[in-house]
């Protein structure tokens, strides 16, 4: 029975269904933790910085990604999959972490100790995704990359997207240990497939069962093969300048995550409820698009020039949200950027990672590309972190114009050739 199972690196389509599924999985916890979570909090009398830094902690083990792929490529089991052991594994513990987390039934103003459970689940995301992109750069064929980021990133913004909406109303209706169930539901379901799919033929389906390693996969490299390649090739001045980039590109998301829900709820006098199905609703724009376009967009104009696009678009849909505080009372003002920002940041990442993986020495590729999105996480944590601040002295309008003038510096720093890592073959 288990032959007949699809292989993943010989089905394409089963391939790129299992790739958005799992992507959709790794959004379902960020629209707990980024979209009903905050707002819930906004609701209940938490200041911007509070939730500034709420997000800020929680994103934070999205940085460790590098220390990530460092393990992931020294310790395998590849009977079972170069990666797939890692990524049923990330689920589980995810799946655990939220249940815990729903008895606890935490109130709104134990930050501390919501902070440290989304720490936690988020350490556990953040396994899971670095598992699912080094799976991805060894069974998606180079010319199918483009493709499988859209779908990929399409799957994550629509499970941010479901995991809002449902989440926000949960929350409301239901109380926070319903909102915290609902996820760990769904991520359990969506672990089914890398259980039962196998990533190359011949491989064990569990640890118990038959099977052996591929003929053609690759012995792990030593901790120190590792260590001195990575090193020798992010030290080179392109990459350098390319991890520069995604970090302030991403400063400025973080810098608008932490607002928007303290902005929506706090300064327009939105509810909870209004705000989640804005960004349910955004998300599954962002998501369709990412799906159907982004991907053909990045490959059409090329990576880089797709890059430039996209933050020069953010560049002046934060400038004009800015400029426009007048219109900010009217409903459709802020609706229009929250849909247009998540439709732009598809495009941006889904660019991003097309271009990240192009710079990769295929010998460590997972590992450096975890190098890469370490930087873009910690960017993204950094950017939240300061929301407070900048606030403080320039009020919501100088957070929109701080988060343009971070896309304009990091259209400087992406105005360079796109690099091209070596062609060594990873099965």
């Amino acid at each position: 029975m288990s032959g007949r199972l699809p292989v993943l690196a010989q089905r394409r389509r089963w391939r790129n269904v299992t790739l958005f599924a799992l992507y959709f999985a790794q959004g379902v916890p960020e629209g707990l933790l980024y979209v009903a979570v905050p707002a819930w909090l906004a609701a209940n009398g938490a200041s911007a910085a509070e939730i500034g830094s709420f997000i800020g902690i929680i994103l934070l083990p999205w940085s460790f990604k590098l220390v990530n792929g460092v393990l992931m490529d020294r310790f395998q089991f590849p009977a079972m999959g170069r990666r797939r052991p890692w990524i049923i594994g990330a689920q589980l513990v995810l799946v655990s972490a939220l249940v815990v987390l729903s008895l606890q039934d935490p109130q709104p103003g134990a930050l501390l100790w919501l902070s440290v459970s989304g720490f936690l689940i988020n350490m556990a995301a953040a396994f899971q995704d670095v598992a699912i992109d080094g799976m991805a750069i060894d069974i998606v064929p180079e010319d199918e990359r483009g493709r499988a980021n859209g779908l990929m990133w399409g799957g994550k913004t629509l499970g941010i997207a479901g995991s809002s909406i449902v989440c926000g109303a949960l929350i409301a209706e239901l109380g926070f240990a319903a909102a915290v169930l609902a996820p760990a539901a769904t991520i359990f379901a969506i672990l089914l497939l890398p259980l039962f799919l196998r990533e190359r033929a011949g491989e064990r389906l569990l640890p118990w069962s038959a099977g052996m390693a591929d003929a053609g996969t690759l012995p792990a490299p030593g901790l120190l093969t590792i260590v001195r390649t990575l090193f020798g090739v992010m030290l080179r001045p392109v990459n350098l300048v390319l991890a520069a980039g995604i970090f302030v590109a991403f400063a400025a998301y973080g810098l608008k995550t932490a607002l928007v829900p303290v902005f929506a709820v706090q300064a327009l006098g939105w509810d909870q409820q209004a705000f989640t199905r804005l960004a349910g609703a955004a998300d599954i724009a962002g998501g369709l698009f990412g799906m159907v376009a982004s991907g053909w967009i990045a490959d059409r104009l090329g990576h880089g020039r797709a890059v430039l696009l996209s933050l020069a678009l953010l560049a002046g849909l934060h400038g004009s949200m800015a400029l426009a505080a007048p219109l900010w009372p009217q409903t459709w003002v802020f609706s229009a950027y929250f849909v247009a920002h998540a439709m732009l940041f598809v495009l941006l990442s889904v660019s991003v990672y097309a271009r990240a993986m192009a710079a990769c020495d295929r010998l460590v590729a997972a590992t450096q590309f975890a190098a890469f999105m370490a930087m873009l996480n910690l960017g993204t944590s950094f950017g939240a972190q300061q929301l407070g601040a900048i606030q403080r002295l320039g009020g919501s309008a100088g957070v929109f114009g701080a988060a343009a003038a971070l896309c304009v510096a990091a259209m400087l720093l992406f105005a360079r050739p796109t690099p091209q890592g070596s062609r060594q073959s990873i099965r």
